[in-house]
């Protein structure tokens, strides 16, 4: 018996020391440690990160969502494989190929690593929130939008943050939808201010356009100046009109976006003189020809002035319910044409008669074309024909459109201060 008690505490003490001992040959998990984001606004942000492992590290990504509409990326930072990694990874904002960056965007990321031994691992995920740093802002929020300034008064910013709450209400029962985020609104105080903070664009497009509000995101718009409240109205209807009518299956066509833009300002100012000097005079531009922005600058005023006519039109006539209607229509997936169909009854050559008709305009005299959703195709140039433009602008602004640089001025108001959106 004694013997038996002996025994048992030998085997007791050999289990204990084998558990404490560390098993040989065992393996652990590559250890992440995040080493944070630096902001280098407007030139994109850099994440660090130093990783750890028995075995070299065989594979680092960064996994990162830009919100809020949650696109996902990885980013695979250049590091030399080994058993510690210390390595950073770029971002580079307003830089093409690369992503553009405006102020105000929010990145949820986290870090992967696995060794060669297959073992992997994740960091916890983090969120940075991608400023303008050049400035120290200040901010008014509530009730879904927030107001960023760095100069001016708190009572300016208090007046703007007022007006985009009513924008965004009234153009929101219009159309019938909500937007479910924050909106933010970026207010510079120069162009130059600004210009950093806008996507890269062509020193000619640079020496021509002045811009004073864009929207940049789907949440956030930038605008010129503290008091510039039609500017607001106009951008900020445009976070409306994405969220009612575009989608992954559908967008919407020009004239219908910035018609209703212009619709949502306080007045259509510049614009509506423009299309009524066109009506006076009989050279209106077709419902086709607006489906898409002008490569003609000095058309610019009339596109957007024919925009919020076919709009007012559509409004007046038809009431507020069917125009909700057609952007349910194109969100859904349904071209313009047969999203007109279906809501009004007539396409596109249908609205150019009726809205010519109320405007005592002779009828069309340009036949349909062969794709009904498709915008009319402008005849090539006459090689033979001379160019009048002295400087080459309108090619330039067209190449621009053609590469997917593509950016709108308008005039805002009589007083002439130019408008761009991005596309």
């Amino acid at each position: 018996m004694a013997i038996s008690v002996r025994l048992w505490a030998a085997f007791a003490a050999i289990a204990a020391f084998l558990a404490l001992a560390p098993a040989v040959g065992a393996q652990s998990a590559p250890e992440i440690v995040d080493g944070g984001v630096t902001n280098s606004f407007p030139d994109g942000m850099e994440f660090a990160v130093s990783v750890s492992s028995d075995s070299p590290i065989e594979e680092l990504r960064l996994r990162y969502t830009v919100l809020p509409d949650g696109t996902a990326a990885i980013g695979q930072p250049e590091f030399e494989p080994g058993t510690t990694v210390e390595t950073t990874f770029t971002l580079a904002g307003n830089n093409p190929p690369q992503i553009y960056l405006p102020p105000g965007t929010v990145i949820d990321y986290y870090w992967e690593a696995t060794d060669e031994d297959g073992d992997e691992s994740r960091s916890e995920t983090q969120t940075f929130f991608y400023d303008d740093a050049r400035f120290d802002w200040e901010s008014v929020s509530g009730d879904g939008v927030r107001i960023y300034y760095y100069t001016g008064s708190a009572d300016d910013a208090q007046e703007m943050h007022d007006v985009a709450l009513e924008s965004i209400s009234e153009m929101s029962a219009l159309l019938e939808t909500t937007v479910p985020f924050e909106v933010e609104v970026w207010i510079y105080d120069s162009t130059d201010d600004m210009r950093p903070a806008l996507q890269s664009r062509s020193e000619t497009y640079e020496s021509q356009i002045i811009t004073a509000g864009v929207r940049v995101a789907s949440n956030t718009v930038l605008v010129l100046g503290n008091a510039s409240f039609d500017t607001l109205r106009h951008e900020l209807t445009h976070v409306v009109t994405k969220q009612a009518g575009e989608s992954a299956f559908g967008s919407l066509p020009a004239w219908l976006d910035e018609g209703t833009a212009v619709y949502g300002q306080s007045s259509p100012g510049g614009f509506g003189s423009a299309i009524e000097s066109a009506i006076s005079r009989g050279n209106v531009l077709s419902v086709r020809e607006v489906s898409s922005y002008p490569g003609d600058p000095d058309k610019v005023n009339l596109f957007y002035g024919e925009g919020w006519s076919l709009v007012s039109y559509l409004i007046d006539e038809y009431g507020e319910g069917q125009f909700a209607e057609l952007f349910a229509e194109v969100k859904s997936g349904k071209r313009i044409e047969s999203a007109l169909q279906a809501v009004y009854g007539f396409g596109q050559d249908g609205l150019e008669d009726e809205w010519r008709a109320v405007n005592d305009l002779p009828a069309r005299a340009t036949p349909a074309a062969t794709d009904p959703d498709q915008p009319e195709t402008p005849a090539p140039p006459d090689p033979d024909q001379p160019d009048d433009d002295d400087g080459g602008s309108s090619l330039a602004l067209a190449i621009g459109l053609a590469v997917g640089v593509i950016a709108v001025a308008v005039v805002v108001g009589l007083g002439g201060v130019l408008v761009a959106r991005r596309l």
